[in-house]
């Protein structure tokens, strides 16, 4: 059972999953994979499928991430379809294990602390996704890049594999890569989703973190259609919380928008219910979380 990581928690040794549903997602966790690495002193290396972006400052505008400092030459590289599998040859895993490894050594020469790799192996796969090769793939490069000074993130587009190849690609990683937190301290985690789109909260609200709570609101406040609160992991939240989640659907009600809360502990929902609070417009009570 892989679990999830922070894009920015990422670490030389990692082999983690990107199974994203939108481009918006995948954009947001690219963007701090990019950062992170440059960060890092890492070299980026990225495989391209087809409709990849065609260099680095192609790739660094798809990240949004354009107006960077000067000094980026060489720490970005694209790999092209045509450099991965070269004529009309089938790519081939063990090949392209040689090419990742190739790069990791050329890192090292090159000075950088790490080698960071990267890309949508489906689209790579010019003759369409083939379930043996790609698992082959990751059962290489899983053993290759255990080492301290590699990372890779492999991307998966849900809506272009079908369930079997998806659970067989994840159970294929320990760990599955999302966004950095809007929202962390000691006590409280906030994080963006995006498959359906809305938060992840965990841990405490009170008084002290009722101005991060509103911040993280008001950033998916744009969202088009419904937002789902995903709360099974809150371990406390007061009235005062509650009235901002409250607060939040009857503004997205006034959008012709409702807000699910889901995974609600049972005496969250209880009081919910006591207040009246469950008649709010905009709002939806998903399942309790079962204690």
């Amino acid at each position: 059972m892989h679990r999830r990581v922070h894009v920015g928690d990422l670490r030389p040794g990692d082999h983690a999953c990107l199974l994203f549903a939108s481009e918006e997602e995948r954009t947001s966790i690219l963007r701090g994979f990019v950062l992170g690495g440059l960060d890092a002193e890492h070299k980026i290396l990225y495989l391209a499928g087809a409709d990849g972006p065609p260099g680095p400052q192609a790739l660094l505008e798809q990240c949004r991430l354009t107006g960077l400092p000067g000094g980026l030459d060489g720490r970005l590289e694209v790999l092209r379809p045509a450099e991965l599998a070269p004529g009309q040859g089938r790519l081939d895993p063990a090949a392209l294990l040689g090419r990742l490894r190739d790069a990791a050594d050329r890192s090292r020469s090159e000075g950088y602390r790490g080698l960071r790799v990267t890309g949508d192996l489906c689209a790579v796969l010019r003759d369409g996704p083939d379930l043996s090769r790609l698992l082959r793939y990751e059962t290489l490069l899983a053993t290759e890049f255990s080492s301290a000074r590699t990372l890779a993130v492999c991307q998966y587009d849900i809506r272009r594999c079908d369930p079997a190849a998806l659970d067989a690609f994840a159970s294929a990683h320990l760990r599955s890569v999302e966004v950095d937190p809007l929202v962390r301290t000691a006590e409280l985690t906030v994080v963006r989703t995006y498959s359906p789109p809305g938060l992840r909260i965990e841990g405490v609200v009170d008084a002290g973190s009722h101005r991060r709570v509103r911040d993280a609101l008001r950033s998916v406040a744009s969202v088009r259609g419904d937002v789902r609160l995903e709360m099974s992991r809150v371990e406390f939240l007061d009235l005062a919380g509650l009235r901002l989640l409250m607060t939040f659907a009857r503004a997205r009600a006034a959008r012709h928008c409702t807000v699910e809360l889901t995974g609600l502990p049972p005496h969250l929902l209880h009081v919910i219910t006591l207040i009246g609070w469950d008649r709010t417009p905009g709002l939806r009570l998903g399942a309790a979380h079962a204690c």
